[in-house]
């Protein structure tokens, strides 16, 4: 292991010098601290973390949950964000720390372990739940926090002093819509979550005010039969396809497009039009190719563009996460040196994501 001394033989000072350039480089001179700088990067050294914290009261290190349990759903966009999150911060020498996050209390009794081994600098909750008390409870013991997500439901005060990044999920699955719409769709199925969240309600207005700004005959007269809300996973995709075909199962009623609130719905949607096709809904005409013409013409969009929309060719909707995890580290650094966070724009950003089209190649 390199150590502090390895630093200075290389750069020809002193092991104290070496150390005054690290935490206080006001006190060395340019063309020094430039050498040691050179010899750092050479041996590939890394100041001791725990001598670090000491000094400056902080430990570099951040914080996030992951849901464990059972009902605990594979989460493409997930993964995908944490990968993000983990490599920039590795770029900005943070390292980032794993807890399982099983319910609300167990999580918070996490992170009070941590805050008192004085492990843990901030905080990254990921989306909030109905009568969340996380925010409340950081704010009320002084824990810095920033959230992927938007404080949905809290009151302005306490809004005002959360900051968050999110994507306008309202937008994407609004502009999909309209999409599907300017190429002839008029009878579009949502499928979504029935959790409650903002984000569940947000992702599901983008569709319904979609349709009603259209005035679509085809199913605007009884929207709510056209709207689907279940869990987050694929085989809660594939029943909700059965529902919303059940609702609507003469070939004039068919669905001809499902929205999803997620590529994980999507998978789940399309597996379920594969199987419907079979089922007596679809098959009471007497026309053999009718099943297959169906499955062929509907189209199923989903959202976050991950892996399982490229590897399924179905159009979806991307998520700049790359900009979403740079803003958060952005905001966690200022915090921690400091800076207090206010209603200031800066502090509360929403990001526009961006349609991604693909045909599926059993399309035509």
């Amino acid at each position: 292991m390199v150590s502090i001394r390895d630093v200075a033989k290389r750069a020809g000072v002193s092991h104290q010098t070496v150390s005054n350039a690290i935490n206080s480089p006001e006190v060395v001179s340019a063309d020094t601290r430039d050498r040691i700088q050179d010899a750092i990067r050479e041996l590939g050294y890394k100041p001791n973390a725990s001598a670090r914290r000491l000094r400056s009261g902080h430990s570099d290190t951040i914080a996030i949950g992951i849901s464990t349990g059972e009902n605990r759903a594979p989460s493409p966009i997930f993964d995908a964000f944490l990968h993000l999150l983990a490599e920039r911060a590795n770029e900005l020498d943070k390292q980032i720390v794993l807890y399982a996050r099983k319910d609300e209390e167990g999580e918070l009794a996490h992170i009070s372990a941590l805050r008192e081994q004085s492990d843990v600098d901030a905080v990254v909750l990921n989306e909030l739940e109905i009568d969340d008390h996380r925010p409340q409870w950081l704010l009320n013991n002084g824990q810095p926090f920033v959230l992927f997500g938007r404080p949905w439901d809290l009151p302005q005060p306490i809004a005002d002093r959360i900051p968050w990044v999110d994507v306008n999920g309202y937008a994407g699955i609004k502009s999909v819509t309209r999409k599907l719409i300017d190429q002839g769709r008029r009878r579009i199925g949502f499928i979504g979550w029935d959790t409650g969240t903002g984000t569940a309600t947000d992702r599901e207005s983008g569709w319904r005010d979609a349709i009603l700004e259209s005035h679509l005959a085809g199913c605007d007269q009884d929207l709510d039969t056209w709207s689907i809300g279940t869990q987050e996973s694929i085989e809660a995709g594939i029943e909700a396809a059965y529902e919303l075909f059940s609702r609507h199962d003469t070939p004039d009623t068919f669905p001809d497009a499902i929205v999803c609130a997620s590529d994980s719905l999507a998978v789940g949607a399309l597996i379920g039009l594969s199987r419907a096709v079979e089922r007596d809904y679809i098959l009471r005409t007497n026309i053999i190719s009718l099943p297959h013409a169906i499955q062929r013409m509907i189209v199923v969009t989903g959202f976050d563009d991950s892996a399982l929309s490229r590897v399924y060719s179905f159009p979806s909707v991307h998520q700049p996460l790359e900009e979403v995890t740079r803003l958060l580290l952005d905001m966690i650094v200022d915090i921690t040196t400091g800076e207090k966070v206010t209603d200031d724009p800066r502090w509360h950003r929403l990001l526009e994501p961006r349609v991604v089209w693909r045909v599926r190649k059993d399309m035509y």
